[in-house]
């Protein structure tokens, strides 16, 4: 297994596969906030529609790719309000089923931390589907749960869910900034 970062030049390339990616999750009820009718088209569009922030450096998308093709696939929004240059929000970790309990979400983690912490961007957050599978896996890397909101997300069964709010200090930012300006 590969993990790849795409760019908004490769991010084209593989908008097809990506949305199979999707598709399968959606398809084996995987926690993800997205209507199960969606066509190969919309999800190849949800997709393409990211490459504007990755031409202006406020997303990071990374693939996992295998024998088979795309396997795995998370995405980084890099906070850039200047009160909050220290925060990334991780979007759409997907493994698909072929894959999964393999190590390929672990990776695409650790792979995601590493350029966050290169980015000065100590503190990660994310929303899940409160109840799923995905809050074990997000505790199981080190992230903490912060609380949950009602109706927050919409799911393949098209009603809304709480969605659990997690967080990861990555470094203390108070820290860093110190040791740059030593």
């Amino acid at each position: 297994m590969k993990i790849v970062l795409l760019n908004a030049a490769t991010l084209p390339v593989y908008c097809p596969e990506l949305a199979q990616l999707l598709l399968d999750a959606l398809h084996s009820g995987a926690s993800v906030a997205y209507q199960r009718s969606m066509s190969q088209q919309e999800a190849e569009s949800s997709f393409y529609r990211l490459r504007s922030e990755l031409e202006k450096g406020e997303r990071l998308i990374w693939i996992a790719r295998d024998e088979q093709g795309v396997s795995g696939s998370v995405s980084l929004q890099l906070n850039m309000q200047p009160e909050a240059l220290n925060r990334g929000t991780i979007k759409l970790l997907l493994v698909h089923r072929r894959a999964r309990r393999t190590g390929v979400g672990k990776k695409l983690i650790a792979e995601l931390e590493k350029a966050a912490c290169a980015r000065q961007r100590g503190l990660l957050s994310l929303e899940v589907l409160a109840g799923s599978a995905g809050e074990a896996f997000y505790r199981s890397q080190g992230y903490r749960c912060l609380g949950e909101v009602p109706d927050f997300l919409c799911s393949a069964d098209g009603y809304y869910h709480p969605a659990a709010i997690y967080f990861k200090r990555l470094f203390a930012v108070n820290q860093m900034v110190r040791s740059i300006a030593s």
